[in-house]
């Protein structure tokens, strides 16, 4: 059910990350208005503030009054938060709790949908596809991060402050950052497309994640953006495909896009000690909920991504 426009005011944070950026075009083609807000510390967009730096925060909350707020501004690499965990909770914690606290000031109650991730679950995994009442083991900062923010969220949740959490499965696409794999891999292929040889490196292969294009996933946002009701003053989603696949798969589509038989050397350095064999999820509480599918092949993915790599190798 299609939410009133009228004075429907939408703020997204990290409005100038790889998802923010995509989702503020698609807000674009809404009556909606929307603001973007990027964090921590950006400056390419109409507004720019530090998450992290509370009371300016809250003068932005107040005076836009956003009825909807997408919180995507985190550290969102599992590595850079293992190298750097005293940054990745003051940016992710303190800035979802300065961020949900200028919310609930608000004259009017308002509505937070939380980006979290599947990386809450950890080796919970190891047991079998997780739903959203499974238990939670994060493994690393970054995801001890995120279930935080969960638990924070659950207890301020309210009234005047609903709480959409939605955990994400992996999710890529054209312009995502190297530390994330498939860019990395098509990266790794077009300076070799550019500069000859025949090798790459890769990190484990055979792990096996649940992968959705990006624009599905801005799809998935604006289906709970454009909900009338939250069902509840807090509630949790898993979002993914519901199609895993191993690592492995992913680099045969990069490599096949590319027309080149290409060997993937194995490098220790891209081993990442918290990784578990094989992440599944449950996504029928959202397919139920809001009627959305992941409907992008993997393929057609690969070779975006590779596309948008050859381009930027070769200016």
């Amino acid at each position: 059910m299609a939410a009133d426009r009228a004075d429907h005011r939408v703020l997204v944070t990290g409005a100038a990350g790889f998802v923010g950026s995509r989702l503020m075009q698609r807000l674009k083609q809404t009556p909606a208005t929307v603001i973007g807000l990027i964090g921590p510390n950006g400056t390419n967009d109409p507004v720019a503030v530090d998450l992290t730096d509370a009371p300016a925060l809250a003068r932005i909350i107040a005076d836009f009054r956003p009825t909807t707020v997408i919180h995507l501004a985190a550290m969102s690499s599992v590595g850079d938060g293992s190298v750097t965990p005293d940054t990745v909770w003051t940016v992710n914690f303190d800035g979802t709790r300065a961020l949900a606290e200028a919310m609930r000031a608000l004259p009017d109650p308002s509505r937070l949908i939380f980006a979290s991730s599947a990386e809450v679950y950890g080796r919970q995994f190891n047991a079998g596809p997780r739903d959203e009442t499974s238990a939670l083991s994060p493994a690393s900062p970054y995801a001890r991060t995120k279930a935080a923010c969960e638990y924070l969220l659950a207890d301020m949740a309210s009234e005047a402050l609903s709480v959409v959490v939605l955990r994400l499965f992996n999710h890529t696409g054209p312009g995502q950052d190297e530390r994330f794999v498939a860019p990395s891999f098509a990266a790794q292929i077009a300076r070799v497309l550019r500069d000859g040889g025949d090798e790459i490196q890769v990190g484990n292969l055979d792990a096996v994640r649940d992968f959705s294009d990006v624009d599905d996933v801005i799809e998935a946002y604006v289906a709970v953006i454009e909900d009338a009701a939250p069902a509840s003053p807090f509630d949790v989603y898993n979002v993914g495909s519901g199609r895993p696949v191993a690592i492995r798969t992913i680099l045969d589509a990069l490599v096949e896009q590319s027309g080149r038989s290409i060997k993937a050397v194995p490098a220790p350095n891209r081993m990442r000690a918290s990784d578990v064999p094989r992440a599944e999820g449950v996504f029928d509480k959202f397919r139920d909920r809001y009627g959305w599918s992941a409907t992008t092949p993997l393929q057609a993915t690969a070779a975006a991504v590779l596309k948008h790599e050859i381009g930027r190798h070769s200016a």
